[in-house]
């Protein structure tokens, strides 16, 4: 099996388990803005978001010691085995340790929903190991159902409690640790990590091995967090949580696009760090980094369009300011794919501390332009550093990983996607019924246009692994004729 065509398996097998119950997520959206008022989906956006920062910290960034190290030792149990088990002796002290400091803050500060923000930590912690052992061991497959269970049970937890027992936040909360646990309990079962726990395989120079990978992560971490998630907590202060609540709406959209990109990322980082010694690595890396750019800078014009046409449908009255901020965002998020490209690479290499450097200076500019520029121009000012902080963070990584490893682009589908973008963008502010047909017309021949080589090699593969069917069909009809007339 070639290169690009593992990593094709790979992504359709983590999306085939992930995309059902993203898209379900994002259905909900009309749920939360018909029960939720504005600045209650503020309130809970906020505690969701410090949630996604902390999970991690309390992690130290293990998780993805964990995924990388299980990968060179694949085939050997015992390797395995200490991976899991000092990995989880030092999660398990700093989770004790961060427990404890919670109860002791919440004896003198007023957390908003703070029992079940702790228990939406520990529930996101279990799960985020779990599933980062099931991709080190290469069993994809578990990763994608143990996704599909959390986002199921999410799914329809969101739904009994706040259409039906009229829980509003204390049930979307509720509902994230429930699922998050489920998940939790089914790789632990399924993947038979209790097996990988052998406390005589206790070491210190395995912990600081581990340690030394991870904990550049953590302020790269930090630092995603700024530039994800650190306005919300800029715009509350600046705008109020009414403000944060439509900015909340507005990222559901650029959330989709992440979530699409994350099957490709998952695939991809371990692809990335099996070939990474691989003779035509810059002619492959060159390969994925293009497509990357046709397929994703697709995907978002596609998404500005269908928001200009489904957005009314989606998104209720209350919330129509959301709409202004979408296609910015969403370019954001775009580039946000192409560092997510570069950041499987510095994995591969182990060069965590060069993710560290470049992540830190895109939160400086992330947190900077928005504290500029959110009380001159409101809710676009963070839709802006967004796209700032991205770019340069693509441009810089670019520069350092050209120096050891060539990766080129192709710049008639670099032009071509601007030039798309451009056109998308200008027709759906118009927001006219004719600017919307046109944007329809125009973005969808320009997609198939730009991914006409992407789309013919996709239906001859499909058409090679049908015919590859038909044929093992009729292999085993003449085998079953054939027994039957020995039988006779």
């Amino acid at each position: 099996m070639s290169k690009t065509t593992a990593l094709v398996k790979n992504t359709i097998i983590i999306a085939l388990g992930k995309i059902s119950t993203q898209f379900l997520n994002f259905l909900l959206l009309p749920l939360y803005t018909a029960y939720l008022a504005a600045a209650e989906f503020g309130v809970v956006d906020l505690v969701t978001v410090v949630v996604s920062l902390v999970a991690p910290v309390v992690m130290l960034s293990l998780e993805m010691a964990v995924f990388r190290f299980l990968i060179d030792g694949r085939g050997h149990h015992t390797q395995q085995a200490r991976v899991i088990t000092n990995a989880l002796q030092l999660m398990g002290s700093s989770m004790l340790l961060a427990g404890v400091l919670f109860v002791l803050v919440m004896q003198w500060v007023a957390v908003p929903y703070g029992w079940l923000a702790l228990g939406a930590v520990v529930a996101a912690v279990a799960s985020n190991f779990c599933l980062q052992v099931a991709r080190g061991f290469g069993n994809n497959t578990q990763y994608a159902i143990g996704s599909m269970v959390a986002g199921a049970t999410i799914v329809v937890l969101n739904i009994v409690f706040i259409a039906v027992l009229k829980m509003g936040a204390t049930g979307m909360l509720l509902a994230t640790v429930i699922g998050n646990s489920v998940s939790a309990l089914y790789l632990i079962t399924t993947l038979k990590i209790p097996q990988y726990i052998d406390l005589s395989l206790c070491d210190g120079d395995t912990r600081k091995e581990l340690l030394h990978y991870a904990l550049p992560l953590i302020p790269n971490n930090i630092s995603w967090w700024v530039v994800n998630a650190a306005d919300r907590m800029i715009i509350a202060a600046l705008l109020g949580v009414t403000a944060n609540g439509i900015y909340a709406v507005a990222y559901k959209f650029p959330q989709v696009f992440t979530a699409v990109y994350n099957f490709f990322g998952l695939s991809w980082a371990e692809s990335a760090s099996i070939h990474i010694r691989s003779k035509d690595r810059d002619a492959f890396f060159s390969k994925v980094a293009n497509m990357s750019v046709r397929v994703f800078g697709s995907f978002g014009v596609v998404l500005i369009v269908g928001v200009s046409v489904f957005f009314n449908i989606l998104v209720g009255v209350r919330y129509s300011e959301a709409r202004l901020y979408i296609p910015l965002l969403l370019i954001g998020s775009f580039f946000s794919a192409i560092v997510g490209v570069y950041s499987a690479i510095y994995i591969a290499k182990k060069r965590t501390k060069q993710v560290l450097y470049t992540s830190l200076v895109a939160a400086g500019i992330s947190i900077g332009l928005s504290i500029v520029l959110i009380p001159v121009i409101g809710l676009y000012g963070p839709a802006v550093a967004m796209i700032a902080a991205y770019l340069g963070m693509a441009i810089f990584r670019h520069l350092d990983i050209k120096k050891s490893i060539n990766i080129t682009y192709d710049r008639m589908a670099v032009g071509s996607v601007a030039l798309l973008y451009a056109l998308a963008i200008g027709l759906y502010y118009i927001n006219s019924p004719y600017a919307t047909i046109a944007n329809v017309v125009i973005s969808g021949v320009g997609v198939i246009a730009i991914n006409r080589h992407t789309l013919r090699a996709l239906q001859l593969t499909i058409f090679r692994k049908m015919k590859g069917l038909k044929q093992k069909q009729a292999d085993k009809l003449a085998q079953a004729w054939e027994a039957d007339r020995g039988a006779e």
